[in-house]
């Protein structure tokens, strides 16, 4: 299913709408990096430690972004991390930039996304 602004996205009938191809892994990409890692009961391995960036000094959060993005999705071969960045904004909200390369088709598919956490 479409997740938007963390709910379903529905249709005019109200139904959830369907989700598939390079969409669907680009969105199940996104919640493996948006989830801490050990927050998930079911499976502690699943999630990243992108939330753990607040903690270390600006010049290193740029380096280990990309590292805890590729470390997150390695299970999904068919997801490449191209480009990571985040950057320190005011009252302690740490941006993110992530490009994604989906692999599953010819040609690749490239998507972007951004997010904000608060510590």
């Amino acid at each position: 299913m479409l997740l938007y602004r963390g709910d379903h996205l529905r249709n005019a009938r109200g139904f959830p709408q369907k989700i598939e191809g390079g969409a669907e892994a680009i969105q199940q990409a996104m919640i493996r990096l948006s989830v801490p890692k050990g927050s998930f009961t079911l499976d502690e391995e699943l999630g990243s430690r992108l939330h753990t960036l607040g903690n270390m000094a600006e010049e290193q959060q740029q380096e280990l972004a990309l590292e805890y993005a590729r470390e997150a999705l390695m299970d999904m071969p068919d997801i490449r991390v191209v480009s990571a960045s985040c950057k320190q904004e005011e009252y302690g909200v740490l941006s993110f930039v992530f490009s994604l390369e989906y692999t599953g088709v010819q040609p690749p598919e490239l998507f972007e996304f951004s997010w904000r956490f608060n510590y």
